[in-house]
């Protein structure tokens, strides 16, 4: 893909301080290199704008940073800004980055600060944009009111307080005090904009902490006043940090404090102090290594965008792919994936528009066949000749059709709940399965989403919330569980109601009965699709059916004896 393009990457840490770990980062342009880390509690994703106006300058990276985004957590439950800048420099190892200029905002420009102050000799200079600069009484009440626990509800009372944490710091400072002292004079950002920020919260989860905490409590005095690198601290004017800029007293004399204009032209200014410094330039791109023991992520770059893997390698033999379904990704199947590790090569894909992965189908075209060329294409790009299929939900109706459009690339296929319905409730399910659900101002969008996930464990069909859609089965509902499905929801973009869709208009039973692979029906007794796959295992009797445990985590210690020919 052009340097023009903004890519995604995975670097991975073998042994560092926290063990081994990866970083999720995104990268554009060439030239010199700039690290650019993003506030609390976002992602890399709140650099987007600032690397397409920098990614004619330099070559612009933004990485997660730990426990943020797609970043795996230090581990800890308390950290200090000295540990996110070993963290950083770290990461700059992983990459074969020797040395760089830093930018960061707001918690990012407490990262450049400290990475500067403690590794002069890897950082070139530091833009600062949005510097805390707190005495001790503000510092000690941010610290105890600022950061309230993020713990899933079964009732999802956690989202209407998290969209109300959104908007509300957008209005006061700090957010949980509402005084005229306190209030700020923003235009609110349209309902997209805040989900946008809503769902790199729902990333960090309860880790977000982490990350705060650790930028109000830095001695950001200390920082400024002990550097031996140049650092340009700014804040935008209209940026409440800019305030405490004047209590900027007895730094080192490399460090300017200057406010800046509007929000680009602060973006400029840090620009041009960077350039007037010059970095040195960017290294290639570091191929990622794998972890192992664990399932490790990666992207798969295909010429309409990238695909999203996790993978583990540790044993040998013929890999499995396990695919997840309609509103979901390789986390919703991370479970019964872990099983293969050290037993099978083990692969998960996220389907195009899901879990991080670009959407790479044809516009206006999204079907089962459309899905399985992807994926077809993806395994192709990384050298996978054949392989093992379990598909989950939809994810079976994909392995079908690959093994249908590409016969030498899966070996044996099992349809895990599968959606095996005739045409009459397939029409229902079109019809009523997937509502526009869309951000309001109100938030009111979230319970929405919260409710459809909740009463799928409830109901079948989940809109059925009645009498005759009661499932008769052990609840299904765990709060943690809703909340990972509703992430994927949303962070599909929309994807899920067109994946679900093709799923609904697929040809099951002609693509069963003209299938040339060998194959399972499965399901554990809790999910609503037991009986469905029960059904084709009885109008397909060369398909055996296999009850599963209930836990995932147990499902590939049912199956693995089966694929391997124990039957």
């Amino acid at each position: 893909m052009s340097t023009d393009q903004i890519t995604r990457h995975f670097a991975t840490i073998e042994s560092g301080r926290w063990g081994a770990r990866q970083v999720h980062y995104r990268r554009v342009g060439s030239g010199p290199v700039v690290i650019c880390f993003h506030q609390s509690p976002l992602s890399s994703r709140d650099m987007l704008a600032t690397m397409e106006r920098w990614k004619s300058h330099f070559t612009c990276i933004a990485p997660d940073s730990p426990g943020f985004g797609l970043s795996d957590p230090l581990g800890v439950a308390n950290a200090e800004m000295r540990d996110f800048a070993d963290a950083a420099i770290e990461f700059m190892d992983a990459i074969g980055v020797e040395r760089a200029a830093v930018y960061g905002f707001h918690t990012g420009a407490m990262i450049s600060a400290a990475v500067a102050a403690a590794y002069p000799e890897r950082i070139v200079c530091a833009a600062a944009n949005g510097y805390v600069m707190l005495n001790e009484d503000e510092r000690a009440d941010i610290v105890a009111h600022y950061l309230p626990e993020l713990k899933p509800s079964w009732d999802g009372a956690h989202l209407t307080w998290l969209w109300a944490r959104m908007r509300e710091q957008l209005i006061f400072f700090p957010w949980y005090r509402k005084s005229l002292a306190d209030r700020m004079y923003f235009d609110l950002p349209p309902p997209d904009a805040l989900h946008a920020g809503l769902l790199d919260f729902m990333r960090s989860g309860d880790h977000y902490r982490v990350g705060y905490r650790a930028a109000f409590t830095m001695r950001s005095d200390l920082a400024l006043r002990e550097t031996k690198v140049p650092i340009l601290v700014t804040a935008a004017a209209t940026d409440v940090l800019a305030n405490q800029l004047p209590r900027i007293r007895r730094a080192a004399s490399c460090v300017t404090v200057q406010i800046g204009g509007d929000t680009q032209d602060t973006l400029d200014l840090c620009r041009d102090y960077i350039k007037r410094h010059k970095p040195p330039k960017a290294p290639r791109i570091a191929p990622t290594k794998p972890l192992p023991g664990k399932l490790w992520s990666d992207y798969v770059t295909l010429p309409k965008g990238q695909l999203r893997v996790r993978r583990n390698d540790d044993a040998q033999g013929r890999p499995v792919i396990v695919q997840h379904d309609a509103a979901g990704s390789s986390e919703t199947v991370l479970a019964l994936a872990s099983g293969f590790i050290g037993k099978r090569p083990v692969i998960a894909i996220n389907l195009p528009g899901h879990g991080e992965s670009d959407n790479v189908m044809p516009r206006g075209k999204v079907t089962v066949t459309a899905y399985a060329k992807s994926l077809d294409a993806a395994l192709g790009a990384m050298g996978i000749k054949e392989a093992d299929f379990i598909g989950v939900w939809g994810g079976g109706l994909v392995g079908l059709e690959l093994a249908s459009i590409a016969p030498r690339r899966i070996r044996q296929l099992v349809m895990a709940d599968v959606l095996y319905h005739d045409e009459t409730l397939r029409q229902q399910l079109r019809k009523h399965y997937t509502p526009d659900i869309r951000p309001n101002w109100y938030g009111g969008h979230l319970l929405e989403a919260w409710y459809l996930m909740r009463d799928q464990g409830l109901f079948w069909p989940w809109y059925e919330q009645n009498r005759k859609g009661a499932l008769r089965k052990e609840p299904h509902v765990d709060p943690v569980m809703i909340q990972q499905r509703v992430f994927e929801l949303f962070r599909s973009e929309g994807m899920w109601r067109h994946a679900y869709q093709a799923h609904f208009s697929y040809p099951l039973a002609r693509r069963l009965s003209q299938s040339k692979v060998p194959l399972m029906f499965a399901a554990p007794l809790w999910d609503p699709q037991y009986e469905a796959s029960q059904a084709a295992a009885r109008d397909f009797p060369r398909a055996p059916f296999v009850e599963l445990p209930d836990e995932p985590s147990r499902w590939a210690r049912t199956l693995l004896p089966l694929l391997n020919g124990e039957r």
